[in-house]
């Protein structure tokens, strides 16, 4: 064999070895450069990728198995992957020549969700280029599950499948696509549709979302990725009409750029709202809509914008127009607003304008703007309404003509509008006019007139557009049948004045922190009906307002039989009345001073008393109140003698707020209501010390004895005191409970007899109490609770008591207890309760059940009783804890489970899950009646 030869032969094996050297490593390498390719993509993204394996057969496509993506960057990714197959271009890669490095990829069981944490994120230019070029020619997805999130934004797709070609098509489909966000909430399922996938476009088209609204292509234009540029085309046919759109979106150097253009016409307003869910039905039609807009959404003032848009037959609940049309533009920051025209029947408004868009937020107050208005308006109900107002409240005609200019923070213009045979709110009125001009400084009303046949409100005025918004003006008002404008007043004083006729005036000036001025009001006849309805009344008010107070110099309200005069002054810290006086029928019957340091601005905000009282400050309260027949009072206020009796009080209390100083005395004799027999006297004498009451007190009802009070009490204001010590002592031998008046008593005794004496120290938090109460023969009001009989006895020993006996019952049975409680903390009660007799429970409750009512019923006879109650327990306080009763039953039967408690909380009887409490009892024995055999007759001798 020749040299040559042996050469040759040489090299040829040694270049089979190295060709089946390299096709034996072939799959190492291209496993090996695969995750290195993972690993250095996922770095350059912030993410972590992991792969569980990795197949890369020779010349068949490399297979991933369980990937998984995570990132918690601006964007929070989470993605997984069961199986992808990618068959990769391996000549294009290796010598870099033209054609997909990616030919095919698919991917199955795709799940993930993605977060947008941040307002921006920036994807690196060289991303987007390796992302352009890894587009493959044929891909496919089979069972995609992602949820993507943009703060209050999202959108989740389920089951969706996507195939597509460069040379044939492909198909789509999706068992749900959810849309969420503020503004729009829908959902389409069972979507079917085709794809083309050319040119690194990827188009979907037949897609029917719902009824009325198919989308007849959607295409996305990813061609221009590695230049930050992407693209979306859409033709929806929606509702019998047509919407086209392009949409474009350049990012470069972070630097957002939208391109957004559109068309809509002939689009159903009704079909619209009807396969969008609104709840309220709207009618009419989109006729035409053109729009445009190209900037930055984060910088509209460097953007240019325009819209045009025409509304026909429009109606919604109850407004309706017939032409709606608005066209405005955005270009050089300025803001044209063409024409803002709407008609509605032979109501027209027209408005048009221009404006400059503001370079600051704070420009957006000292806007520059020029415009045009006018309306003619023949019915004012209509046109309202079409505002929201309802069309029944307004009617009549009116016209309004003026001009507006505004820049270099100042503000020209001259505004007129007339009206006739107007209802404003249902108050009819006859005329209107008004006249504005609007200057370089101030806003002034030339004009301001209303005429009801006599009835008028007339007013000028003058505001400075300047910072301070000084203002000076004044008005004048007269009114004959108040009835008629109640509702114009605000709902809670509507139902307190209801009829009279005033007449007033005001003037005042100020400016943005400071106000003052006064007014004066005369009313004749007036009638209140809350708290009480008072006979007609005649009132004069005169006051003068300044920063911080309000001070009445007149203050008198008068009837035939009973004035009341005086000076009033509401200030910011403080509310005084000085020299009060109240006549009836010409006799002096109160006299005195009032001065309390009680913010009423701060209670009218909603503060409690005790948080609206300045403690820096000291209260003084003088008053006498002359023996006064209270039928000659009630019948001089209301017109009719709803009381009886007697009055008279004297008082004298000074000092702060948490000590006062001071005593006062009050008698009451025969006192009684209307249609109300029961009468009963009392007396109370109160001395103050250092914030400390002392108080002798004794009642009496008609044949009762006599039930006194003795008790040393705290007096804090800011404060509930309940820490401090307290005595008291109270005795009531024998109190007849048929003869307490019903608007003590309820009307819920019909007899029995209340007798007991009571002492008690400590604080009001935790009192020791010693004494019995005892309660005989009660008859209780069959309407008012489901008991008719209460009888027992209550023992107090310190901070427990003993339940001697209680016994209560009705027509059918009748359940006796004893007991105990303990109240060493008053919002910690324990209370228990044990029957003397069989008691079962007869009303089942499911565990999360409340009870709101206690009933008592004779048990069903012939059943077998399976557990009965040992005992009742009641547990919570009277300062906010919530109350609770548990029940401990056992079972009858020998194998039964041991005794266990079951607790329930009480609730108001309009809880959505109050149940009854119905104790079972043995049944009330009835009296046999006898009867009575007739005698014999005797016979006469």
């Amino acid at each position: 064999m020749s040299l040559i030869r042996k050469r040759v032969l040489r090299y040829g094996l040694i270049a089979i070895l190295a060709v089946a050297t390299i096709l034996a490593c072939t799959p190492v390498i291209v496993v090996s450069g695969v995750r290195l390719w993972l690993w250095w993509q996922a770095r350059q993204q912030k993410v972590t990728c992991t792969v569980e394996k990795i197949d890369a057969p020779f010349l068949r496509p490399v297979e991933l198995r369980g990937i998984h993506v995570i990132g918690n960057g601006s964007v929070r990714i989470d993605l997984t992957a069961a199986r992808v197959r990618v068959t990769l271009n391996l000549r294009a890669i290796l010598l870099r020549t033209r054609g997909r490095a990616v030919q095919t990829v698919s991917a199955e069981d795709v799940r993930g969700e993605v977060h947008h944490n941040q307002s921006s994120f920036s994807v690196s230019e060289r991303s987007w280029n390796t992302l352009q070029k890894s587009l493959p020619e044929n891909f496919s997805v089979n069972r995609l599950n992602l949820r993507v999130e943009d703060g209050a934004t999202v959108v989740v797709l389920r089951d969706l499948s996507l195939t597509a070609s460069e040379i044939e098509s492909g198909s789509f489909g999706a068992g749900e696509i959810m849309i969420m966000s503020p503004l729009f909430r829908q959902s389409f399922t069972g979507l079917r549709g085709g794809t083309n996938w050319r040119s690194d476009r990827l188009t979907i088209a037949g897609l029917s979302l719902a009824r009325g609204l198919d989308v007849q292509s959607i295409t996305a234009d990813l061609s221009h990725l590695s230049k930050e540029h992407i693209g979306l085309e859409f033709d929806v046919d929606a509702f019998g009409g047509k919407i086209r759109a392009n949409v474009s979106n350049e990012w470069r150097s972070h630097h957002s750029n939208w391109n957004l253009a559109g068309s809509a016409a002939d689009i159903s307003l009704e079909q619209t709202s009807q396969s969008l869910g609104f709840t309220d039905q709207v009618k009419g039609m989109l006729h035409a809509c053109k729009f445009t807009f190209r900037g930055d959404p984060q910088d509209p003032t460097q953007a240019t914008a325009s819209l045009w848009t025409e509304l026909t037959q429009l109606s919604w609940r109850n407004r309706a127009a017939d032409v709606i049309m608005l066209g405005a533009a955005l270009y050089n920051r300025q803001i044209t607003l063409q024409q803002l025209y709407v008609k509605q029947g032979n109501n027209q408004l027209t408005l048009n304008g221009e404006a400059g868009f503001p370079a600051k937020a704070f420009d957006w107050f000292n806007p520059d703007f020029r415009g045009n208005i006018s309306a003619s308006i023949s019915n004012l109900g209509a046109f309202a309404s079409l505002f929201g107002a309802n069309a029944g409240d307004f009617a009549g005609e009116v016209a309004v003509e003026g001009t507006m200019n505004a820049g270099d923070r100042n503000i020209g213009g001259h505004i007129t509008a007339a009206g006739k045979s107007l209802s404003v709110l249902k108050m009819p009125v006859d005329t209107f006019a008004a006249k504005l001009n609007l200057t370089a400084t101030a806003l002034e009303i030339e004009q301001l007139e209303l005429h009801r046949q006599n009835d008028f409100l007339r007013g000028q005025g003058r505001m400075d557009l300047a910072n301070d918004h000084a203002y000076s003006g004044n008005a004048t008002l007269a009114v004959a049948t108040l009835a008629e404008y109640l509702p114009l007043l605000p709902a809670a004083l509507r139902q307190v004045v209801t009829a009279g006729a005033i007449n007033g005036d005001w003037a005042g000036n100020g400016k943005s922190d400071a106000h003052s001025g006064t007014f004066h009001l005369h009313g004749r006849g007036l009638r209140v009906a809350k708290p009480a309805d008072l006979l007609p009344f005649n009132a004069e008010l005169q006051a003068d307002y300044s920063p911080g107070s309000v001070f009445f110099r007149q203050a008198h309200l008068a009837n035939d039989h009973a004035s009341l005069n005086g000076f009033v002054t509401v200030a910011d810290k403080y509310f005084q009345m000085q020299a009060i006086a109240f006549d009836l029928n010409g006799k002096p019957k109160l006299r005195g001073n009032v001065f309390l340091p009680l913010s009423f601005p701060r209670i009218l905000a909603g503060a409690r008393f005790a948080d609206a009282l300045d403690r820096a400050q000291k209260a003084d309260v003088d008053m006498n109140v002359e023996p006064t027949d209270l039928a000659e009072l009630s019948t001089a206020l209301v017109g009719r003698n709803s009381l009886t009796g007697t009055f008279v009080s004297r008082l004298s209390i000074f000092g702060g707020v948490d000590a006062l100083q001071g005593w006062a005395d009050w008698h009451a004799h025969d006192f009684s209501v209307t249609n109300d027999a029961a009468r009963f006297s009392a007396d109370a004498e109160m001395r103050f010390s250092s914030g400390t009451m002392n108080t002798k007190a004794s009642a009496q009802f008609v044949a009762c004895s006599p039930i006194s009070l003795e008790a040393s009490l705290p007096v804090r204001l800011t404060s509930r005191g309940d820490a401090e010590p307290i005595l008291a002592n109270l005795s009531f031998p024998s109190v007849l409970l048929n003869r307490l008046p019903r608007y003590l008593s309820g009307g819920m005794f019909r007899d029995g007899t209340l007798s007991g004496k009571l002492a008690m120290s400590g604080t009001i938090r935790q009192p020791a109490v010693s004494g019995e109460i005892q309660l005989g023969n009660g008859k209780l009001g069959v309407a008012l609770v489901p008991l008719t009989e209460a009888s027992g006895r209550l023992v107090f020993k310190g901070q427990t008591a003993s339940i001697d006996s209680l016994n209560l019952g009705n027509a059918e049975t009748v359940l006796s207890l004893h007991g105990d409680a303990g109240f060493a903390d008053l919002n910690d009660i324990d209370l228990e309760l044990t029957p003397n007799q069989t008691m079962v429970d007869l009303a089942p409750r499911r565990d999360g059940d409340c009870v709101h009512e206690i009933k008592i019923a004779p048990l069903p006879g012939g059943q077998p009783i399976s557990a009965s109650i040992d005992r009742v327990a009641f547990h919570g306080g009277f300062f906010g804890k919530p109350w609770l009763i548990a029940m401990t039953e056992h079972q009858n039967a020998a194998s039964g489970p041991p005794a266990a408690a079951r607790p329930f909380p009480l609730c108001a009887r309009d809880h959505k899950e109050a149940s009854f409490l119905i104790f079972g009892c043995e049944q009330r024995v009835q009296p046999k009646s006898e009867t009575s055999r007739p005698r014999k007759k005797l016979k006469r001798r």
